[in-house]
């Protein structure tokens, strides 16, 4: 039996507040409390649960005899009753208390629900139904009844008897807004998604905190009940707690885009600010910058504050579009149509957004310029915070592969004791000892560093002034040279060979990968390198057209290498190609930065 244990702490609480202070002072200080009800909760803290049953009744008898007015009182010790009673097997003892009490206070909806759940927990349900008619007859326009038989019933997985039950409170009550939710409820334990979006869009404006449990019932629904609820939910008028369902429900179905674009056309008031902010923080957790920037953008355009101007060019920049970072960084904020102004002074703001504005610059290639606002703000700015800027512009320098400008701006700070920067100039240099000791310290997220660290788990060299160069290549986006140098590397790097031929592939044009994928596939069948080779080389063959050369190599990889991790995916391509399961939508996948082409991957099944 599930116990209302959400109202348990506020219980306890409200009884420590009417318990006598003495009661609450020989409570803490571990003597025996004189009150029945700090005794009884003492016990049950304990483990003694028929001491804390008998004093529970002693509470239950006293407020009874005195005229059965302290209804708070009443409640908590009921409540501790029946959660004794029910941990000690004694189910059958809390009836006849609860109904004791009822005939003290016909309307009283703790003993109500205790009296009804308990029955229905004991599937006693000619007496549970009786229950319930007298509870409604106790006031026959509170939905509670309906409400709370309604959710024990389908607990019990009893969903018909529910429905019936629910029908009879809309026939009763009139349009059923007292049981919307568990109305909701119902038709999502049935699989009815329509007429659960409808329920819940009509229970969300009397009852918003059943958000939380549309949520979780309703992501559930298979793909071809979405667009219905997507139907309901956005049918107008436009209110805030629907459009954040439905947005939470876009999120939860890996449908980022479509979960903004529900939140965006909401007025810009403040609740509709603060849901904004609020979705620009979870996009952010999930890691959907495009679409985090776009909230934060709009945040931004509505009042002008630092901290969303900062976040949307963060998520620009972490989107890989340096351009837009490097726009927000520089726009002027708008006065605020909403809320107060922001009183940020233009140096605060300047001097905040200063390294944001280096790194977008870094990664759009124009490190000179990023140099160049750098040096122009030297004097305004302290040592810590010149160090702290150093490093992006690094780092940029480095993108570019320009080596020696980089070692000197490195000489004017502490950089090197940084990991990834000491990799990658060990790198570049052909020193892959040093590169392969710092760069596995290092949390890197750029492509041709991540590249290199897994070759250099392959390589047994200890210097190659040849790797150093193909990568040097890679970050300076020579992505045709850098094919041509990871090519010829194939024959001096031993048992890394397959590993430097597949970035050849992933880097060069498009009409010499497959020649490079068959010379992995050819003479070194057993590497991991191989099946991603076949699968690379099929959606070649699909985009260009060629669906027998892509069935056969789908096949090939399915049957030599059964066991690999991109055996599902090519499954999924093969049933496509058949045309045996319907494609999966997915948006175009951009290529990564230093990374000139690179095919979508395939997307499992839901």
């Amino acid at each position: 039996m599930k116990r209302l244990s959400q109202l348990i702490p506020a219980a306890l609480l409200t009884a420590l507040c009417l318990m006598p202070l003495e009661a609450q002072t020989a409570r803490a200080g571990g003597s025996v409390p004189t009150d029945p009800l700090a005794r009884a909760l003492d016990a049950e803290d304990k483990g003694e649960r028929a001491r804390a049953a008998d004093a529970y009744k002693e509470v239950v008898l006293q407020v009874l005899a005195a005229g059965a007015t302290d209804g708070d009182r009443l409640a908590v010790a009921m409540l501790g009753l029946e959660r004794v009673w029910f941990e000690q097997g004694a189910l059958d003892s809390i009836v006849p208390m609860a109904r004791r009490v009822l005939q003290r206070r016909p309307t009283d909806p703790t003993a109500h629900q205790i009296h009804l759940r308990t029955l229905v927990s004991m599937r006693r349900d000619d007496e549970a139904r009786t229950a319930f008619q007298m509870w409604r007859r106790a006031d026959a326009n509170d939905g509670a009844p309906y409400r709370e038989y309604a959710r024990l019933l389908m607990q019990q997985g009893r969903s018909l008897a529910a429905d019936s039950l629910l029908q009879e409170a809309t026939r009763t009550l009139g349009a059923a807004g007292a049981v919307t939710g568990e109305t909701a409820q119902l038709h999502v334990s049935l699989g009815r998604w329509d007429a659960a979006a409808r329920a819940y869009r009509e229970a969300l404006i009397d009852q918003p905190w059943l958000e939380t449990a549309a949520l979780y019932g309703m992501q559930r629904a298979p793909v071809a009940a979405r667009d219905s609820i997507r139907s309901v939910l956005e049918a107008p008028p436009a209110q805030l707690g629907r459009r954040r369902l439905l947005s939470s429900l876009e999120l939860a179905w890996s449908e980022p885009r479509r979960a903004w674009q529900v939140m965006a056309t909401l007025p810009p008031d403040d609740s509709t600010l603060a849901a904004w902010r609020a979705f620009g923080e979870r996009t952010e957790s999930g890691e959907h910058w495009s679409v985090a920037a776009e909230a934060w953008s709009a945040v931004f355009a509505q009042r002008g504050d630092l901290e969303s101007q900062q976040r949307a060019a963060d998520a620009r920049l972490r989107s890989g579009d340096a351009a837009a970072a490097l726009a927000m960084v520089r726009r002027t904020p708008p006065a605020p149509s909403r809320g107060a102004r922001d009183t940020t002074s233009e140096r605060t703001r300047r001097k905040a957004l200063l390294p944001l504005e280096i790194a977008a610059l870094g990664e759009a290639g124009r490190v000179a310029e990023a140099q160049s606002v750098l040096d122009r703000e030297r004097g305004s700015l302290d040592e810590v915070t010149r160090a702290a800027l150093t490093r992006p512009l690094v780092t940029a320098w480095l993108r570019v592969g320009e080596v020696e400008r980089a070692r000197r701006a490195m000489s004017e700070s502490d950089l090197q004791d940084d990991d990834e920067i000491a990799g990658a100039l060990a790198l570049y240099d052909g020193d892959l000892a040093t590169a392969r000791r710092r760069l596995v310290r290092a949390s890197t997220q750029r492509p041709e560093l991540v590249d290199a660290l897994g070759l250099l788990a392959r390589v047994r060299l200890d210097r190659s002034p040849a790797v150093g160069r193909a990568f040097l290549a890679f970050a300076r986006r020579d992505s045709a040279g850098a094919a041509k140098q990871f090519a010829a590397l194939a024959d001096s790097v031993g048992a890394a060979a397959p590993a430097v031929l597949a970035i050849s592939a992933r880097l060069g044009a498009r009409d010499a990968a497959p020649a490079v994928w068959s010379r992995i596939i050819t003479q070194y069948p057993t590497s991991p390198e191989a099946p991603e080779a076949l699968l690379s080389w099929a959606r070649l063959q699909l985009a260009q057209g060629d669906k027998d050369g892509a069935r056969a190599h789908l096949e090939q990889l399915l049957v030599d290498y059964t066991g690999s991790a991109l055996a599902p995916q090519a499954r999924r391509e093969l049933e496509k190609l058949k045309g045996t399961v319907p494609p999966v939508a997915s948006s175009p996948v951009a290529p990564s930065p230093g990374r000139p082409f690179a095919f979508p991957p395939a997307r499992l099944p839901a």
